[in-house]
């Protein structure tokens, strides 16, 4: 009886012991999932602040890494022409150089997750390389439009360790990620969509007249700083009113793209080509003299005059333009003098006949 009372008593402790253990195991998933919970709300909070979408990679590296410790991973987004995905954020074992198109990704693919796990199937996706360990791949889609992939991967286990790295808790989430930073990034790429409409103008694709008030004052301070001049040059369509009068708004528009592209291909890295207003255009120069700014002034008015503008088939008469060219700080100390100068040139060529270039000070 003795012995049965000590048998029973050692399965109850044993019974126990293996509940106790439960309950701790049971206890520190929830402490996780917790865990988990918070970060990614702080993820979410974190994103949703970035202003563009580099902020939001480093904030990713940061934040997420701490999420699936022991694991590898990677986000992938589509290029700019939607043929290639490209490594933006890349830990663990991965390459962060990393591109390849969307058939070597099986979730791309099936536009679901695929996971990878165990012996039963291996279905691995070619962009792995056939590394060895569980791995998944979750599409990210934001705005019925797939932006790109997380990829996930649990390295195999050394011997004396158990259990699975890639656990269903974390695979659960991945998903979450997934979905909380497409939404993410789709808003800012939004965001900076409407930045750049507010800040170009829409028949041209030039910036706006408000986009160069504000970055004149930057290069004004740019050019104190350096000790340099910044040079102005502003541009008017010579008889453009005669244009619309004779040959309708449409072939007004047609000379007005046509002058914009004119711009747009003579400008050199770190001029600032805008449309001003109506028919006028103004660039600025950063770091240039006078005779130079007058010469880039004078040929950008000979490659106006060489173009061929189509309106229905047929081509308009010679389009023209007028400039006027102005320096800070040599012809004023403050933004709205200096373009002020710039503009008193510019008429000063319209009474010259027009079809020319004039420097501000000039009689």
């Amino acid at each position: 009886m003795i012995v049965g009372v000590n048998m029973l008593a050692e399965e109850l402790e044993a019974r126990r012991s293996e509940l106790e253990d439960r309950v701790r195991d049971r206890t520190i998933e929830l402490e996780q999932l917790n865990h988990d919970i918070m970060r990614l709300a702080e993820l979410g909070n974190l994103l949703q602040a970035c202003g563009d979408p580099g902020e939001a990679y480093e904030v990713i590296e940061q934040v997420v890494t701490l999420m699936f410790p022991g694991l590898s991973g990677a986000l992938y987004l589509f290029n700019a022409s939607r043929n290639l995905l490209e490594v933006k954020v890349a830990w663990g074992h991965l390459p962060s150089g990393q591109v390849f198109p969307r058939e070597k990704c099986w979730g791309l693919r099936r536009g679901q997750a695929h996971l990878v796990m165990g012996e039963a199937l291996r279905l691995s996706c070619p962009h792995t390389q056939q590394r060895l360990g569980d791995s998944i791949c979750i599409p990210m889609a934001a705005h019925g439009e797939t932006l790109g992939m997380l990829h996930l991967m649990g390295h195999n286990l050394q011997p004396g360790q158990q259990g699975r790295m890639l656990t269903e808790a974390k695979q659960q989430l991945g998903v979450a990620v997934a979905e909380q930073t497409s939404l993410a990034l789709a808003n800012i790429q939004m965001r900076a969509a409407l930045r750049q409409l507010a800040l170009r103008d829409q028949m041209t694709g030039l910036f706006n007249r408000r986009f160069v008030e504000e970055w004149v004052e930057r290069e004004i301070s740019r050019a104190d700083n350096a000790g340099t001049s910044l040079g102005i040059i502003m541009v008017d369509i010579d008889h453009f009113k005669q244009y619309n009068d004779d040959y309708g708004h449409d072939a007004g528009d047609a000379v007005l793209g046509a002058v914009a592209a004119v711009i747009r291909d003579s400008a050199r890295g770190g001029d600032v080509p805008c449309r001003y207003g109506g028919e006028e255009f103004l660039i600025l120069v950063a770091d240039i003299d006078r005779d130079t700014l007058m010469v880039r002034a004078e040929l950008l008015r000979e490659n106006v005059a060489r173009a061929r503008v189509e309106h229905l088939g047929a081509h308009l008469p010679t389009v023209t333009v007028s400039a006027g060219l102005a320096l800070y700080p040599e012809h004023g100390a403050t933004q709205a003098e200096v373009i002020k100068e710039a503009d008193t040139a510019l008429y000063t060529a319209k009474r010259r006949g027009r079809n020319c270039v004039v420097t501000a000070g000039a009689e």
